[in-house]
């Protein structure tokens, strides 16, 4: 029998769900700046390759803009696939949602995600 090391992942690290954010908001956001931002790949070989569309309005808070996300989860139709069949919708870490959407004859996904606006350059 062969003796393996076991990995240990420290123990010390803090949950996603629970850590701080390093980033400090944008001041001269009244309404706290965050959005929802859905990614889609563009019609298989067009140009761009992918999409991403910021949507609708700032919400004032995280949690506001994460069931925003949600909602467009479930409800945002992208160019592809031609005739949807079915979507499933899963929770892709602490700020989005991946959907797996089923085709006629493909399968495409979508990520939907919260963001926050820091700033233009």
């Amino acid at each position: 029998m062969s003796n393996y090391e076991v990995y240990d992942a420290g123990g010390g690290e803090v949950p996603w769900e629970l850590r701080e954010d390093p980033v400090e908001p944008r001041t001269d956001d009244v309404d706290g700046g965050w959005m929802v931002a859905v990614e889609y790949s563009n019609k298989g070989q067009a140009k761009p390759p992918t999409i991403v569309s910021v949507r609708g309005r700032s919400h004032p808070t995280r949690e506001e803009a994460l069931a925003a996300a949600q909602q467009e989860a479930f409800s945002y139709d992208p160019p592809d696939p031609f005739s949807p069949q079915g979507r499933r919708v899963f929770r892709d870490g602490p700020d989005g949602f991946l959907a797996v959407i089923e085709g006629a004859m493909t399968t495409f996904h979508m990520s939907v995600r919260v963001v926050q606006h820091i700033g233009d350059a």
